[in-house]
């Protein structure tokens, strides 16, 4: 592992070049954190870096397309090897937005009798398969840190139901069920997961992980010997102030 300094904490995210992403990275750094950022191009990675340059120490920027599973494995070990660690995991598994024009996201969102196969696919592959390669790139490493917190942005969790939405919603709820079935997996390894719906601000997703970890740190912290003097002051301590 590269020498950096291992004070602050290091944050994960995906689709850091805009809404909820942007806006987490911005926050940790400017807190002192550290930040792992994905985004889509490269052209989005110099963006982003020319936004933070008086952070670049902190900062480590990959372009991927997070449906390319081997691609999302090989930026999670680059991140770990360049932190030494991951300790909060941003994954914006919400459908994208459709580009201005794009036949594609208009076959998706199409009334599902006339779907065409290569538009559904293509667009489980994002919004859905895409945060699944995420999480399981990531996971193994938090059960061997024995820490971390995976949020797992979904946007709205309704039940489905507006026309044009199925395959938005239907990825929606497969990444809600999956996400629920391993934080019960994780909670035993001291790993938190999150289900996140709506459109959270970056400071309720921050307070959200120092929230998790310090019910963590309160839940694992060895209770006072009773017979320690340490104990015994601290007892009285409390009797007097009664």
């Amino acid at each position: 592992m590269t020498a950096t300094a291992r004070t602050g904490r290091v944050w994960f995210v995906t689709t850091a070049g805009h809404g909820a992403g942007r806006a987490v990275t911005a926050a940790a750094l400017a807190r002192g954190d550290r930040v792992a950022a994905v985004v889509p191009d490269e052209a989005a990675r110099d963006r982003l870096l020319a936004r933070h340059e008086e952070h670049r120490r902190r900062l480590f920027v990959r372009a991927l397309d997070v449906a390319d599973n081997w691609s999302v494995n090989a930026t999670v070990c680059a991140a770990a090897d360049r932190f030494g660690r991951l300790d909060a995991i941003v994954n914006d598994a919400r459908p994208p937005r459709p580009s201005p024009g794009g036949t594609a996201a208009g076959d998706a969102a199409a009334p599902v009798g006339w779907i065409p196969e290569p538009a559904a696919r293509a667009r489980m592959e994002s919004a859905f398969f895409g945060p699944l390669w995420v999480a399981q790139a990531v996971l193994p490493l938090l059960y061997a840190q024995r820490s971390g917190h995976l949020l797992q942005l979904c946007g709205s969790v309704a039940p489905p139901g507006a026309p044009g939405t199925a395959l938005d919603r239907a990825a929606t709820c497969a990444v809600v069920a999956l996400s629920r079935a391993a934080a019960g997996e994780a909670a035993r390894a001291g790993v938190d997961i999150s289900v996140v719906g709506g459109r959270p601000d970056a400071g309720a997703l921050l307070r959200l992980v120092d929230g998790a970890a310090a019910r963590r740190r309160d839940a694992t912290a060895p209770a006072p010997d009773p017979a320690s003097p340490s104990a015994s002051a601290s007892a009285a301590g409390h009797g007097a102030a009664a």
